[in-house]
């Protein structure tokens, strides 16, 4: 197994007993839980991709010594991408938190903040393989909660054994470019935040608390627009390009005018393409893949911690083992949310609702008598557990997945014995998708009426509960990271039932060659 910086430690078990004195987390957790999810890089992959398949726009960027910083968004889908940076020491005061500083007569920084010595001094700024000097693996690392008391779940996490990379740290609305102390108008207050480390391989969580914020994005940040039409030779904004469209890039040189406009030309293609409705919506869900036998451990620390509780999915999962596919997938999954009525404990959404924004993270756990699963496959390339894919939620299936795949998007293919009788073609006529069925077959896209555990109270028994799903091939050079696209008809599975007909599909298929 190849060997990466990942720092793992084992979260202690059993959980501590809740009691009076226990900090209430619906009182420090917030409603609209997932900020943004961030993934460190060695090149502009993933930005490409991103904006030329699936629709995102470029919003905002920050550079600092240490990171380079891009902003992209579709819907309420928000991916920061960082990639590290080796700036000349001599030349760094002229960065300072993302933003280019102005100088005085003499050449000195019209600025507060010296600049920073290191990664651990600059705010927001954390790698995928934290501690080394270089990069070792592309992973998606960072799951940005948006919490009420940033003191009160940081201080959880440290009494469970976590590591915090930042304490809770207040950070001031104000453009730093416009010289010391201005702000951008109608900016004000301040965002505060801290960065711990999760139980799960390389996984880290920034908790920010916006409620006394009215800025952008988050202070540091600065907005694409503001510059667009104002191509400065060696401005900020050039540099982060320049990081972002040539790969391994790790030096302080300016782009070329051809490579600023590349970045004017993703901004432009994503917002024509994609119309006014985004792509994809919102993030559905997380998945991560632990080492075998962690899920229980990871389940406790996500409730004690950020007050995440367990729901099942499927009619045949048990609350002690999860739903559990054997034979040659061996693959063990639960799932996890918080609730925006978590004050009330766990309820099941309203009728169909599409636009469901719950924060979901899903633990898929290979199983022990399986040696080469595809989980197993992750954990290896990886280096460990991490993040293994992220469901983008889309209300346009068809359109969507059509779209991607003639910009570029490679997406898994399913054999066609998948879409026979007796797999799943009986599946999606019943759901009413038969003229479609040649361009499922054509995009990959799946269908999955699983025994969902809220179906018979909640829908009609007239109406069919089922999710659509398609996946992506690997994103980055190793076998790990992929994203999958997703919209739900009223099913609150994963598509459980999706695996098992895959698995049988291929069997059949290769029995037939």
């Amino acid at each position: 197994m190849k060997s990466y910086c990942f720092i793992r430690w084992t979260c202690p078990l059993p959980a501590p007993p809740r009691h009076p004195a226990v900090l209430n987390l619906a009182s420090a957790m917030s409603c609209s839980v997932l900020h943004h999810v961030e993934v460190c890089v060695k090149d502009e992959k993933i930005v490409n991709l991103l904006c030329r398949g699936f629709g995102f726009a470029p919003f905002a960027y920050r550079l600092t010594p240490g990171a380079s910083k891009l902003a992209l968004r579709s819907g309420d889908s928000i991916f920061v991408a960082v990639k590290r940076r080796k700036l000349d020491p001599n030349n760094c005061e002229s960065i300072s938190h993302g933003l280019l500083v102005d100088k005085d007569d003499e050449g000195h920084n019209n600025e507060d903040d010296e600049c920073p010595p290191d990664e651990g001094g600059e705010h927001w700024t954390v790698f995928c393989c934290e501690g080394e000097s270089g990069h070792a693996v592309d992973s998606v690392f960072n799951v940005a909660l948006v919490v009420k008391d940033v003191d009160a779940v940081t201080q959880r996490v440290r009494s469970r054994g976590g590591q915090v990379l930042r304490e809770p740290t207040d950070l001031p609305a104000r453009s730093r470019s416009r010289g010391r102390g201005s702000r951008r108008k109608g900016e004000s207050g301040h965002v505060r935040y801290s960065i711990v480390r999760s139980c799960c391989g390389n996984v880290v969580h920034t908790l920010i608390d916006k409620s006394n914020y009215g800025g952008f994005f988050l202070p540091g940040f600065e907005p694409i627009g503001h510059h667009q039409g104002a191509k400065k030779p060696n401005s900020v904004l050039d540099r982060v390009i320049s990081d972002f469209t040539r790969p391994n890039s790790l030096s302080s040189s300016s782009s070329s005018s051809a490579e600023y406009t590349n970045l004017w030309n993703l901004e432009n293609q994503s917002i024509n393409q994609s119309s006014s409705l985004p792509l994809s919506t919102h993030i559905d869900h997380v998945t991560y893949v632990c080492e075998i036998g962690q899920s229980k451990e990871l389940l406790a620390w996500y409730e004690f911690c950020f007050g995440m509780k367990r729901f099942l999915t499927n009619r045949k999962e048990s609350e002690e083992e999860g739903f559990v596919l054997s034979d040659n997938i061996g693959l063990r999954l639960k799932v996890m949310e918080y609730w925006k009525c978590a004050e009330t404990g766990l309820a099941s959404p309203q009728e169909g609702n599409e636009d469901d924004s719950s924060l979901k993270l899903v633990i898929a756990e290979p199983l022990p008598e399986v040696s080469n699963s595809h989980v197993d496959k992750f954990l290896k390339s990886h280096g460990g557990p991490g993040v293994q894919h992220i469901g983008l939620h889309t209300p346009t299936m068809v359109t969507t997945v059509d779209f991607m795949a003639r910009n570029g998007v490679v997406f898994r293919k399913a054999p066609p014995t998948y879409y026979e009788e007796g797999i799943k073609l009986d599946e999606i006529i019943a759901a009413g998708h038969s003229d479609e069925l040649k361009l499922f077959q054509d995009l990959g896209i799946l269908l999955d009426t699983e025994a969902d555990v809220f179906t018979e109270e909640e829908l009609d028994k007239d109406k069919k509960s089922y999710l659509l799903q398609v996946f992506t091939g690997p994103v980055f050079d190793e076998d790990t990271f992929f994203l999958e696209v997703i919209q739900r008809r009223g099913a609150r599975g994963f598509g459980a039932g999706n695996i098992t007909a895959l698995a049988r599909s291929i069997m059949l298929h290769n029995q037939r060659q």
